[in-house]
């Protein structure tokens, strides 16, 4: 890639690391990181982690993947959630619950993130539970709640029978008279 006239930047070099960890090429993949990890000691980016750390994880490379670890949190690069979750499982696996407590208790989880939502950047509060898709969001236009599934059956049932009629049936009535408003009248042209 490089010798097609490719410049030498960053993001060049993440496309061909990245592509050399989905072909599973680990040895030219390491080769690749020393290099970048000599040569931007101090500039690199928190992605470039993060992607040795995944393939050294699905590789079953703990060692490896410790020694990654330690040279992010030596370099001052704060990992993100999938980082600490990835090391959290491989110190519990281990047998390592000191090492997990003190890594949950040097970067517990965060209380906001940063979301775009059609084009729009929305501050949204993590909730702290198992499941990751129930998050709070605090936008311009107001508070709204994105959820993956339903709490209980009554905030179900009251959201279904938004979208359907008194008797249980869908009103599609309404629905054709918005669309035949919202088409013109392709004989007047």
């Amino acid at each position: 890639m490089l010798s097609k006239g490719q410049g030498q930047t960053l993001g060049t070099y993440f496309t061909l690391l990245n592509a050399l960890a989905e072909d599973g090429r680990l040895e030219e993949a390491e080769e690749l990181w020393t290099k970048i990890f000599s040569q931007y000691l101090e500039s690199l980016p928190r992605i470039f982690f993060m992607k040795m750390i995944s393939l050294y994880y699905s590789k079953g490379l703990n060692e490896k993947m410790f020694e990654v670890f330690a040279d992010m949190e030596e370099l001052g690069v704060r990992p993100d959630r999938s980082i600490v979750k990835m090391v959290g499982e491989v110190f519990q696996n281990l047998g390592m619950h000191d090492k997990y407590e003190k890594l949950h208790m040097k970067y517990p989880p965060p209380n906001w993130e940063y979301r775009y939502i059609k084009g729009k950047r929305v501050k949204i509060r993590v909730k702290q539970s198992s499941e990751a898709d129930d998050v709070e969001t605090e936008s311009e236009i107001g508070t709204k709640v994105i959820t993956g599934a339903y709490d209980d059956e009554a905030e179900a049932e009251t959201e279904e029978e938004q979208f359907t009629g008194a008797d249980g049936e869908a009103d599609n009535n309404n629905e054709d008279e918005r669309v035949w408003q919202q088409i013109p009248d392709q004989d007047a042209g």
